[in-house]
This record gives C-alpha cells, sequence and structure tokens, in this order.
C-alpha cells in the first residue's frame, strides 16, 4: 500500500522521510514538548532519525500509520499525528500527535486531525478511535472535546513512562 497524503488549507499530511530529521529534532529536543510523551527529549539527531524509521517501520508491518505534517507556507515538517495500536479484529487504533511549540494554539493540530479521523473511518474501517492523555494536559483534553471525543475515564497508573508509574485519561471516539 502506498503511503496516503491528505491536505488541508495549511497543511500537506505525507509519510515523513529521513529528511524531516531537523524539523522533528527542532521541537521534540525540548523538554516541554516531552513532557507528556512517552520518551526523553531528544540529544542528538540520530534520535529523529529513530523515531522517523520507527513510524515508517510500522506504517510496512501494516501497524499504522504516522503522518508529517508539513506547512505549506514554510515547506516545514511542524509536528507529526496518527494511528498506532491497530486493532483490525476490533475495528479500533489509538490516535498520537505532537506539534512544535512555535505553532500552538492555531488550531492547527485540529485541522490535521480531522482529515485523519476520516481516513481512519472511511479507508482504514474503524468503528473506534482511543487517545490517552496525561490527566494534567488541558491543552490535549480541549483539542479531543473538540473534536467530539468523550471522557470514559483516569486509569491509574496505567503506563510506566520515564521511571515512574503515570495515570492515563482515555477518550474514546465512536464512528456512527
Amino acid at each position: 500500500m502506498q503511503f496516503p497524503v491528505l491536505e488541508t488549507e495549511r497543511l500537506i499530511l505525507r509519510q515523513l522521510t529521513l529528511n524531516d530529521s531537523e524539523d522533528l529534532f527542532e521541537y521534540f529536543s525540548q523538554d516541554h514538548v516531552m513532557e507528556y510523551y512517552d520518551l526523553e527529549a531528544f540529544k542528538s539527531l540520530d534520535d529523529a532519525r529513530n523515531i522517523i524509521e520507527h513510524f515508517n517501520s510500522e506504517f510496512d508491518k501494516g501497524k499504522g500509520f504516522r503522518w508529517a505534517l508539513e506547512l505549506k507556507s514554510e515547506n516545514k515538517v511542524i509536528g507529526t499525528c496518527g494511528y498506532h495500536n491497530w486493532y483490525r479484529e476490533h475495528f479500533r487504533a489509538e490516535i498520537g500527535y505532537e506539534l512544535n511549540p512555535l505553532f500552538w494554539r492555531q488550531s492547527l493540530m485540529k485541522e490535521a486531525i480531522l482529515p485523519i479521523l476520516t481516513f481512519g473511518f472511511e479507508s482504514m474501517q474503524l468503528h473506534r478511535v482511543d487517545a490517552f492523555i496525561d490527566p494534567s494536559n488541558s491543552s490535549s483534553e480541549k483539542l479531543l472535546t473538540s473534536l467530539s471525543f468523550q471522557d470514559e475515564g483516569t486509569m491509574k497508573d496505567y503506563f510506566f513512562e520515564k521511571g515512574k508509574f503515570v495515570d492515563a485519561k482515555l477518550f474514546g471516539l465512536i464512528n456512527k
């Protein structure tokens, strides 16, 4: 299968390439960006290359999709968004995303997620999309609720990240 390219008013959503390493490193290397991410802040361009290779490997294995969010006006990758933990037999997958803080609070992630949800429901035949967030990540919660995701509760000590157990707030969206 060829990686799907999606487009919005301000973004081109496409497969990541190793040429995107510097753009990803720019924000993945910032501690405040990684606060709610299950990885430590990147220390080198190799870290960025490794995550790109990981995302593309998951696509190659049929386990998910991770789109580069390329800002049309700058030809720059400003974030990624996509599906992981795709359970085809259950018609569900998890969505994940992150964005360069230079572009926070401009509704760019919402703009990106809308066609990705359409792709998930129509092309991947998903019935349900899950999103797990840190309970203190109010920006992510606002984003998800604006996209009609429902708060389904908090699971205590659900993930082990960065040497400690952390809670996870589950949001779900059902294709009706």
